[in-house]
């Protein structure tokens, strides 16, 4: 009789925790997008303004005040964009279709260059701070390391299938990529040669750098979320959660580097800490009103530099900012479940 029971007892304590939701912090402002859905996102290093992708095929650049929507751009071609990527700086964008690719700067909204590739098909993009390094990644799975004043262009194969998910160092040295081969390889643009390659069990579905070279992040489509040391590439520590699954659709580091922030497709954000992979709140997004489908995936995130506020950006064309005062302890008790 005792197993029996313990197992009773120890499925009553996860149903309990899974079923368990933190307080959600206070939302400080909440922006639609023109009733549109985005197809992509990303915020900008200082959470004081985001780019989208509208499912109409043009870009758009939201800041998170009273100026509200301020620059709408659009490939030539029409064609969906793909990818957007904020430099860490937070001077020039990048937007992508599956052929073509753009520089923006973000002060006058005027186009820095536009540009063609020749065959094959992009599925994501990165750009250096000062936009001198922007790196593609085709559905092949091959890279190019592209310089837009010199024209310069390096190409990277190693990985053997689709890259789902880029990050880059400021400086535009390093680019860390996901792969459906199962690996996430950290690699100099310079160069062309691999500095890190982290093998995971399934496909890697996300990546993140933090912005002082302190951490790499990359996570699979199974369990596997791991946080890495720089320069020596070993592991600080596994995300801590129940599920055998989990998908992260969003990634960023703190500010300090104390704290890992993810969303994911149904919703949820999750505050980490990055000392020992503890979690230590999570919530969800809203829903704008009548929105269908009734879920929204959360495609970027980005904090204030202060570490107090948090902009994040869905799918269903909402943008929330948050007050989390990351560094106040009685905000970041553990939570019952990640």
């Amino acid at each position: 009789m005792l197993k029996p029971l313990t197992a009773l007892l120890l499925s009553s304590l996860t149903a309990t925790l899974l079923s368990a939701c933190s307080e959600p912090p206070q939302k400080l402002a909440e922006f639609r997008h023109d009733n549109q859905s985005s197809f992509s996102a990303d915020v900008a290093n200082d959470g004081s303004f985001s780019l989208v992708a509208n499912d109409d095929g043009s870009a758009s650049l939201w800041f998170a005040d009273e100026r509200g929507d301020y620059y709408h751009w659009r490939h030539n071609s029409g064609q969906q964009i793909v990818d957007v990527d904020i430099s860490a700086s937070g001077e020039v964008a990048a937007l992508a279709d599956s052929q073509d690719f753009s520089l923006w700067q973000v002060s006058s909204g005027e186009s820095l260059g536009y540009w063609h590739i020749g065959n094959g098909r992009i599925h994501r993009l990165a750009v250096s701070a000062n936009g001198t390094v922007i790196v593609l990644a085709k559905t092949n799975g091959m890279q190019i390391a592209f310089n837009p004043n010199s024209g310069r262009r390096l190409e990277f194969y190693g990985h053997s299938e689709r890259v789902n998910a880029l990050a880059i160092s400021a400086n535009g040295r390093y680019v860390l990529s996901g792969s459906n081969d199962h690996n996430a390889i950290l690699w100099d643009t310079e160069s062309g040669q691999i500095v890190h390659r982290w093998q995971h069990d399934s496909r890697v579905t996300q990546v993140a750098l933090d912005a002082q070279g302190r951490y790499a992040f990359s996570a699979d489509s199974k369990d596997n979320a791991n946080i890495w040391r720089l320069p020596d590439g070993q592991r600080q520590t596994k995300l801590r959660f129940f599920d055998r699954q989990r998908i992260f659709s969003a990634a960023t580091f703190s500010h300090d580097g104390r704290y890992f922030i993810t969303g994911a497709p149904s919703r949820r954000i999750t505050v980490w800490q990055v000392s020992d992979g503890e979690a230590l709140r999570h919530w969800s997004i809203n829903l704008p009103e009548q929105h269908r489908p009734a879920s929204a995936a959360v495609l970027a995130l980005g904090l204030t530099r202060d570490d107090n506020q948090l902009l994040s950006e869905s799918s269903a064309g909402l943008a929330e900012r948050w007050q989390i005062m990351l560094g106040q302890d009685s905000a970041n008790k553990p939570a019952s479940q990640p």
